[in-house]
């Protein structure tokens, strides 16, 4: 897949993993990668990420419509939040990749039909893409191993890091 072919739209964990890798001005400097306007203004702060490079991210609204539907959709959905739904229905609406961090707005989009991107297949589709060189694909790996607060599982980046290092040597 191809990270440039859809608008992705993104949630606050993604934000904050590229931003720990120390990739999110890259990431957001992709013609296609949006944030919604109410998670951009209710969940965005110092903790998410740099404020400055966040306010970069070119922002999608929902419509009246979709925020009926996100409503109705917080009642029998009640262990995804308001801003889970509305990430999903926007990408839902518009043909859109979800890009998350979090693992049951995961499981519940895919079961939905909505393509999902995690952190680490960002990293490689950003590297494989040119967005990003192989050794800044690394160094991003190797600083969300260091970070306290990510919830990728070690063995993950490990594996990734193995892989992007062959890949370094076979380039």
């Amino acid at each position: 897949m191809n990270i440039t072919a859809k608008i992705i739209i993104t949630d606050t964990n993604i934000i904050t993993d590229l931003n720990n890798a120390n990739i999110l001005e890259e990431f957001i400097s992709m013609d296609n990668a949006y944030i919604s306007d109410m998670v951009k203004n209710d969940e965005i702060n110092s903790k998410t990420g740099d404020v400055k490079i966040i306010n970069k991210f070119k922002v999608i609204s929902a419509t009246s419509t979709q925020l009926i539907e996100v409503s109705n959709l917080s009642i029998t959905e009640k262990k995804l939040s308001t801003y889970d739904l509305l990430n999903y229905v926007i990408a839902r609406d518009n043909d859109c990749i979800l890009a998350t961090g979090d693992n049951r707005l995961k499981i519940y989009s895919e079961n939905n039909g909505i393509e999902v991107f995690r952190t680490l297949k960002i990293i490689k589709l950003m590297k494989k893409n040119n967005i990003i060189s192989c050794r800044k694909a690394i160094n991003a790996c190797k600083l969300l191993k260091q970070c306290s607060t990510t919830r990728i599982p070690e063995k993950d980046l490990d594996n990734l890091i193995d892989e992007l290092e062959k890949d370094s040597v076979t380039v």
